[in-house]
């Protein structure tokens, strides 16, 4: 399941990111809070497949789908 999956006020864990997503982006998820363990909760999805509102720790961010679609979570 990706994060993109998520539905509104679910929460998960980062399970690992997509083979095909670039080292350099992994890094820089994980600088932002999105590492492998980590308890993430969706708080709005935007219509017309427009980005999520992830709450990660004491952080909001807003992803688009071709980033959410490379990080891979556990409910």
């Amino acid at each position: 399941m990706t994060l993109w999956d998520l539905s509104k006020n679910a929460s998960a864990r980062v399970s690992g990111y997509s083979p095909a997503m670039h080292s350099s982006i992994q890094t820089r998820l994980q600088e932002m809070g999105f590492a492998i363990g980590a308890h993430i909760v969706c708080t709005k999805r935007s219509p017309f497949g427009g980005p999520l509102v992830i709450l990660v720790q004491d952080c909001v961010y807003s992803l688009e789908r071709s980033l959410a679609e490379g990080i891979e979570v556990k409910v």
